[in-house]
């Protein structure tokens, strides 16, 4: 049998069974069959996951994200348009080379994309078919370790041009697929373990997305006074230290939950991509495939707004607001130090307290983003710049119940192939987003700086109105699926709705 013929479907039904791997006798149902209920006897007891492996990689990339920025420009500067150091560092060729960088970063984004695009696509799905999520924790971190040594060589023998360093920098982590691989493969084993152990996924995943805000906050402190008190050699090998630590603790402590120890799907076989694909557009119960979908438009929204903030921001307030990197990573620290004191609300007041739904969550924090956002464009003053995460304390709340409200809408063993199709729409969304943003930014900058912001606020409106729709359409679910129940039951509207959410998830 081929890797064409092999039956991917046979595959993912070996892992729907309730045990943890497939059983070759009766004798060994049995123990198996035993094995959760002794990891649910406190599901809800806090436990580590995936959060070590998370905020090493995510402090990683926010110590070196200044840095990285300062070495485009740096080279830029003295290589490409041949001036003199101590002339590049006092700025007086600041915006000549923002022009060269965000002119190669056109071009770096979209073959960068494409490649993490292709692997996704396969990776994905066949993490499902075989029940193996560490492979894909492993080999984004991998990828960000061979980045971070290719930066330290490049400054230990310097001359390259902006392109070969862009280059350098982008290739290694999208043949890693990128940290939308790490993402998705995180939450994917997150999906799983909650599954199999009874943890109430918003909060599971709330938690992690927690730590990688505590992350961003030492990343982006830590960062810019690492470089102005040793320069790039006391950034980078601290940055792939946390790096391969990170590898390090998912190779030793993560552990796969559902194995599908008979596998006989390839990575490489072609029909995977093709039943991803299929997973994601597939007739499903009630609404559920039309809320896959609204979910898919407002992850898209959401990496739109994330690489091009990645991208753009520091060259941004560098420019606009005349800051250095030291009060930019402040700045990062402060905003996230808010957004983390944010999602507290949110998991604690909003869901817990007040018991709102996701999609209420969601609309609110696209509201908060609109707001904040609007008060960038308007701000000329830095202490308004810094008012105004206060604004968008919750923004970042699509960030943490999209994924829980996607998941209640999928099985455990369409996880991979649902995350990796969205993490190559992402991919594939930001190989077309990312040179647009820098093509309006190269050509605003000069003149009105603040254009890039406002594609952003268009997306958030439109998140919102997914939101909307989407609340909408699990409402009328209800009301239509609860009379039947009610008749049989006799219970109420209310008490049935909770019952039909746990049996969703």
């Amino acid at each position: 049998m081929n890797e064409g013929t092999v039956d991917i479907q046979s595959e993912l039904e070996k892992l729907r069974r309730p045990s943890y791997r497939p059983p070759p006798d009766n004798e060994e149902i049995k123990e198996t069959k035993t094995a959760p209920s002794q990891e649910t006897d406190d599901p809800q007891k806090y436990r580590l996951i995936l959060e070590p492996a998370l905020v090493g990689a995510m402090i990683a990339i926010n110590l070196g994200q200044t840095s990285l920025q300062n070495f485009y420009l740096q080279t830029a500067c003295t290589v490409d348009l041949g001036v003199d150091l101590e002339v590049c560092l006092k700025g007086d060729m600041e915006a000549e080379s923002q022009v060269i960088v965000s002119g190669v970063n056109v071009s770096r984004s979209f073959i960068g994309s494409l490649i993490s695009t292709i692997i996704l696509l396969f990776v994905g799905p066949w993490s499902d078919c075989s029940g193996r999520r560490k492979p894909l924790l492993i080999l984004p971190l991998i990828g960000m370790s061979v980045m971070t040594t290719g930066v330290i060589l490049m400054l230990i023998f310097p001359g390259a041009s902006t392109v070969q360093v862009l280059y350098a920098v982008q290739l290694p982590i999208s043949l890693g697929g990128n940290f939308g691989l790490l993402l998705a493969a995180a939450f994917s084993h997150i999906g799983d373990l909650c599954f199999a152990t009874g943890r109430d996924v918003t909060r599971t995943m709330g938690t992690h997305r927690a730590a990688v805000q505590i992350a961003h906050v030492l990343g982006a402190v830590g960062g810019p006074l690492l470089y102005r008190t040793f320069g790039f050699f006391g950034v980078f090998p601290l940055v792939l230290f946390l790096q391969v630590s990170s590898l390090i603790y998912v190779i030793v402590a993560v552990k796969d939950v559902n194995v599908n120890r008979d596998n006989k799907v390839s990575v490489c076989n072609w029909k995977l991509p093709f039943n991803a694909v299929y997973c994601l557009v597939k007739p499903r119960e009630g609404r559920k495939r039309t809320i896959i979908f609204l979910m898919l438009v407002v992850t898209l929204g959401d990496r739109m707004l994330l690489s091009a903030e990645v991208l753009i921001a520091y060259m941004y307030y560098r420019y606009k607001f005349h800051w250095t990197d030291v009060m930019f990573g402040s700045y990062l620290a402060f905003k996230n130090i808010v957004s983390f004191i944010g999602t507290l609300l949110i998991l604690s007041i909003l869901k817990r307290r007040l018991r709102l739904s996701d999609e209420t969550v969601g609309m609110l924090s696209c509201a908060s983003y609109i707001l904040a956002t609007s008060g960038l464009i308007a701000a000329t003053m830095t202490w308004c710049v810094f008012m105004l995460p206060l604004v968008g304390i919750i923004a970042q709340g699509s960030q943490v119940v999209q994924r829980p409200l996607l998941n209640k809408q999928i099985l455990p063993t369409e996880q991979g192939k649902i995350y990796s199709v969205m993490g190559s729409l992402e991919s594939a969304m930001q190989t077309m987003s990312s040179p647009l943003y820098s093509l309006l930014y190269t050509k605003t900058v000069a003149t009105m700086p603040d254009a890039w912001l406002l594609p952003g606020i268009g997306l958030a409106f439109i998140q919102l109105f997914s939101y909307l729709i989407s609340r909408k359409l699990r409402q009328s679910q209800d009301l239509k699926t609860n009379p039947t129940d009610l008749a049989e039951t006799g219970k109420t509207p209310e008490a049935k709705i909770p019952l039909r959410t746990k049996e969703v998830k």
